[in-house]
C-alpha cells in the first residue's frame, strides 16, 4: 500500500518560488529599513555631537543609500541639505558614487551608505564623524534584522 500525493510536482515549484519572492521582499524590506535609519543618524549628526559642520551643504547633502538586487537600484535616497547654498552638487556627488560602487554588487542584495563628496574622507581624518559611526550602527542594526529574518524564515 502506497502514498498517493495531493499536490503535483507543480504545486511543488509554485511553493517554492512563492517562499523565494517571500524572501527576497523581506530582505529588500529590511535593507531598506536601515537605509532609512542610517541616513536618519548620519544627517542629524552636529559638529557639538561629534558630527562636522554644514558650512556649505554639500557634504551632508551628499550622505545617501541605495538598496541594490543583483545589480539594480530597488530604493534610493538623498536629501537636499538646509545649510549652505551649494546643496545639488553633493546631491549628484551620491548619486554618481552609488551609480560607481553598484556595478561591484551584481549577484545578490546590498545596501550601499555613502557621503559622495571626495573631501568626506578628509573631514573624517580631522576626527569628525561624517558616516562611519552610523555606518557602524547601520551595520550591527542590519546583523540583528538578518538574524531575525533567518528565525522567521526558519519557522
Amino acid at each position: 500500500m502506497g502514498l498517493t500525493p495531493r499536490f503535483t510536482r507543480a504545486d511543488v515549484r509554485n511553493a517554492v518560488e512563492k517562499r523565494r519572492i517571500l524572501f527576497r521582499k523581506a530582505v529588500l524590506k529590511r535593507l531598506e529599513l536601515v537605509g532609512w535609519e542610517f541616513v536618519k543618524m548620519a544627517r542629524e549628526k552636529t559638529a557639538s555631537s561629534g558630527g562636522f559642520n554644514d558650512v556649505t551643504g554639500n557634504l551632508r547633502s551628499s550622505i545617501g543609500f541605495a538598496v541594490v538586487d543583483h545589480g539594480t537600484v530597488k530604493k534610493e535616497n538623498y536629501e537636499v541639505s538646509t545649510g549652505g547654498q551649494k546643496k545639488a552638487e553633493g546631491i549628484q556627488e551620491a548619486k554618481d558614487f552609488i551609480r560607481t560602487l553598484k556595478g561591484n554588487f551584481d549577484d545578490g542584495f546590498a545596501l550601499i551608505v555613502v557621503a559622495g563628496m571626495g573631501y568626506a574622507a578628509a573631514v573624517e581624518s580631522k576626527g569628525k564623524d561624517v558616516i562611519t559611526g552610523s555606518s557602524l550602527e547601520a551595520e550591527s542594526i542590519l546583523k540583528s534584522a538578518i538574524d531575525k529574518l533567518k528565525e522567521k524564515m526558519n519557522r
